[in-house]
């Protein structure tokens, strides 16, 4: 069982599962431990092992691949930009093998669309195998978050929530008044009440 704690540290519980889980003929221990401790985890995660085959995806790591669909096209199941980056890793680890590498990338999709990408080399010291270790963050939803939290704060109404959460995520306010199906004039009139809210907490 592993400990809860070690969930506060994908990569210490990742290295931790593939150390101390026993291996199976069919399905690799570490997968029965990610399966354990991974919907645990905030962001979006895809593992390969050192063949580069996908051996695990969680939900959040597929929501995000989904909103690639439009716009990029897909490798293997994977959108190019995550294929580019994991080509890159093997070429690495290939040319250095005594490195340890760790790629940070920012895919900018489209304005809307921003996602944070971590990639490293992880190893189970039981076997020896390498498996690469992506981590995937969405940060229009980490700053969807951070607006929900600051329309709790500012005690905005529904439609004031729904108006500040697409003004954070750089929507214009004709974009905002297209999503929400309302007027420009009407997002300013929000807006201003927002913005009045806001200078009252503050102050």
């Amino acid at each position: 069982m592993l400990n809860r704690n070690l969930l506060l540290d994908l990569d210490v519980a990742l290295e931790n599962a593939l150390t101390n889980c026993s291996g199976y003929d069919q399905e690799p221990a570490l997968c029965l431990a990610l399966k354990q401790i991974l919907p645990h985890i905030l962001d979006g995660v895809i593992l390969f092992d050192e063949h580069n085959h996908l051996i695990y995806i969680n939900s959040k790591a597929a929501t995000i691949i989904q909103k690639f669909a439009q716009s990029s096209q897909f490798l293997e199941g994977i959108p190019a930009e995550i294929a580019y980056i994991k080509q890159f890793m093997v070429e690495a680890k290939e040319k250095f093998p005594d490195q340890n590498w760790l790629n940070q990338s920012t895919i900018f999709v489209d304005c809307l669309a921003v996602f944070h990408v971590h990639a490293r080399w992880i190893q189970d010291n039981s076997s020896g195998q390498n498996y690469l270790l992506l981590k995937m963050e969405d940060q229009n939803q980490f700053s969807q978050n951070l607006a929900l939290e600051e329309a709790k704060r500012l005690g905005l109404t529904l439609r004031e929530q729904e108006v500040w959460v697409l003004h954070r995520a750089n929507y214009t306010y004709k974009q905002i008044a297209e999503a929400l199906d309302i007027t420009p004039n009407t997002v300013k009139k929000h807006m201003k009440s927002i913005l009045v809210k806001q200078r009252s907490v503050g102050g």
